[in-house]
């Protein structure tokens, strides 16, 4: 089949990478460069975990495990740090207690700890006498950029041809096929996977799609003390489901210690967003980290934007368009989606050339919003 790709991101390179391994002609169209920093599959690290409070995506991420393991080996590089990690709140924390029976539910080894055995085991991090944590040793994160450019580097050994800094201005079902314009040139092909995240609807304006873009802002404090207590080894990924803040150990990359709240940020235009530091968000993170990670200092290294597109349910959307069966539209990830991304561009991989995926997806459908 002849088949493109819009957004050559997280899930849109993966697609791209899978679609050229199987024989599709196909061609990817990137509106800046891959790995740009103007999205949301940007950055040095991500977290992936399997500690959902949602029994579907628990199971999801047994199947994105495998093929992360895929691409590591594939692209020849270190793309995953398993550090493990925890899932911390109040210990009747509803969140939390539906994290663990998910874990249970799914057959996953965890332990639960309580404050004094998260502090001997990670002792950079401070959680209160009545909260209690799930550590899952399987957690960590992902290089989010390397990521992408691994995919897209892999597409085009492949075969794919990949078209950067060309922007998709139009989409149109044919009969069928499906028409891709762009500034420059029109072209045919018999299915579209358009992956382009928040620009998916200024692509599909007449759909209407519920798509909420927020800004966001992740930063880095120096170590101020004890630094080995950051390292991978020792301090694992963290999630706050109490107050919302997520955070990292040393990544190795960029000096300082990446955290910022998940809480969703300013609405914005992509195409118009603030990308100076926001000393307000700062502020309430350097507070957070005083209490949560006291070996930290108030002196920012690094503070970075990017974008989460999200849907009022935060589940994923994946579906055809209406009155265009041929283009299939992969987006919503709410901000917790680019573990997913690998298994995202399988499945739409898989979904766009007549293939059937093991999990029911109906959950995922456009209809749910009308």
């Amino acid at each position: 089949m002849k088949i493109a790709v819009v957004g050559i991101g997280g899930t849109g390179s993966a697609a791209l990478r899978f679609l050229a391994r199987a024989g599709h002609d196909v061609t990817g169209f990137e509106q800046f460069e891959v790995g740009h920093t103007f999205g949301s599959s940007h950055g040095h690290s991500r977290i992936i975990r399997y500690t959902y409070p949602d029994n579907l995506y628990t199971a999801m991420m047994a199947d994105a495990y495998p093929l992360w393991a895929e691409l590591e080996q594939a692209a020849e590089a270190k793309l995953f740090e398993r550090c493990g990690g925890v899932y911390f709140g109040p210990r009747d924390d509803a969140k939390v207690q539906a994290t663990e029976a998910s874990l249970i539910e799914n057959g996953l080894p965890y332990e639960k700890l309580d404050a004094d055995a998260v502090h001997e085991r990670a002792p950079a991090l401070q959680l209160r006498p009545d909260e209690v944590a799930l550590f899952q040793s399987e957690s960590g994160f992902l290089r989010s950029t390397q990521c992408v450019l691994a995919n897209a580097r892999l597409a085009t050994t492949h075969g794919a041809t990949l078209h950067e800094n060309t922007a998709v201005r139009h989409i149109e079902a044919r009969g069928a096929h499906v028409l891709v314009g762009t500034d420059t040139s029109e072209e045919v092909f018999d299915r579209v996977i358009v992956t382009a995240g928040a620009w998916m609807q200024g692509l599909f304006a007449d759909l209407h799609l519920p798509l909420r873009v927020t800004r966001q802002e992740i930063v880095y404090l120096r170590i101020a003390q004890h630094s080995k207590y950051f390292e991978p080894g020792i301090l694992p990924v963290w999630i706050d489901a109490g107050e919302g803040y997520y955070g990292f150990p040393d990544d190795g990359q960029i000096e300082g210690v990446k955290f910022a709240a998940h809480t969703l940020g300013e609405e914005t235009d992509p195409e118009a967003v603030r990308r100076e530091r926001d000393e307000t968000i700062i502020a309430r993170a350097v507070d957070y980290a005083s209490i949560r990670l006291p070996d930290l200092s108030s002196t920012v290294t690094y503070s970075q934007v990017c974008l989460y597109t999200n849907t009022p349910d935060e589940d994923f959307i994946i579906d055809q368009a209406p009155n265009a069966p041929h283009v299939w539209l992969v987006s919503g990830c709410s901000g917790h989606g680019f573990k997913f991304t690998v298994l995202l561009g399988h499945i739409a991989a898989t979904l766009a050339t007549d293939g059937i995926y093991a999990r029911d997806l109906s959950r995922f459908s456009l209809a749910r919003f009308h």
